[in-house]
């Protein structure tokens, strides 16, 4: 099997908002009526809580292609609190409007501009805080070209970008620090009481940074669609018959 060009792209534009200064918030830890189920070993300098409806949303997203990679935008809130840098996701808005394949995706120009206008009639309150995408298959870390994207466009304090690897059901977070993106060692996934159960069930299943062995039947798949699309570009390529050759 060819590996993966670790050069794929996943290309996007955004219109970068103006710094400005974070506002002091209570901190989630003290919030009553939430509790906090850990994904990976959360801590460090930022602290990243994203709701269980958020991380419902992004999953179920990241479940409905296998082939090809896709991608969406985090809502949510970067604040500061008496316990430092906090950055709470909300909301995860499929991009629907791609060009995508095994290796890359890219959002459209059609894409953003439906964000915005949802942005303002339906989330004034929420600011864009990230984004995520899948590598299907192959395991969850930055390209450089990921890594290209995290730093120029979603650079600024306590932005984030997830990568979801959905044949491994693994996801990695990804935290902007002073310009430069770094892996977070995890966050903590926020619920209701009402529910909870749901919201451990979904955190047992799920790996962080670092990938379970692939889905055989998904691999053998993936295999004969590989073997096929190399089948009809060696057919493409041969010379066509004329008529007193066939």
């Amino acid at each position: 099997m060819a590996p993966i060009d670790d050069s794929a792209e996943l290309e996007i534009e955004i219109e970068q908002a103006p710094a400005a200064e974070l506002v002091e918030r209570p901190d989630p830890t003290d919030e009553e009526g939430w509790s906090l189920l850990k994904l990976g070993q959360p801590g460090g300098q930022q602290r990243v809580f994203m709701a269980y409806a958020c991380l419902k949303q992004m999953l179920a997203h990241t479940q409905r292609n296998l082939d090809t990679e896709v991608g969406g935008i985090l809502l949510g809130q970067v604040f500061r609190s008496t316990k430092g840098l906090v950055t709470v996701l909300t909301e995860a808005i499929a991009a629907a409007r791609t060009d995508a394949g095994l290796g890359h995706v890219t959002f459209s120009h059609e894409t953003w501009a439906e964000l915005y206008q949802y942005l303002e009639s339906l989330a004034p309150d929420a600011d864009i805080v990230g984004w995520y995408h899948t590598h299907p298959g192959f395991g969850v870390f930055f390209s450089s070209q990921d890594q290209f994207i995290q730093e120029n466009f979603f650079g600024g304090p306590g932005q984030v970008g997830i990568v979801v690897d959905p044949v491994a059901d693994s996801l990695l977070l990804f935290a902007s620090h002073e310009g430069e993106a770094a892996a977070c060692s995890g966050l903590w996934v926020a619920s209701t009481e009402e529910n909870l159960a749901a919201a451990r069930q979904l955190v047992a299943k799920l790996t962080y940074g670092r990938q379970k062995a692939p889905r055989h039947g998904w691999l053998e798949s993936w295999s004969c669609r590989l073997q096929a699309a190399l089948g009809r570009k060696q057919a493409g390529q041969q010379p066509v018959a004329n008529n007193e050759e066939a």
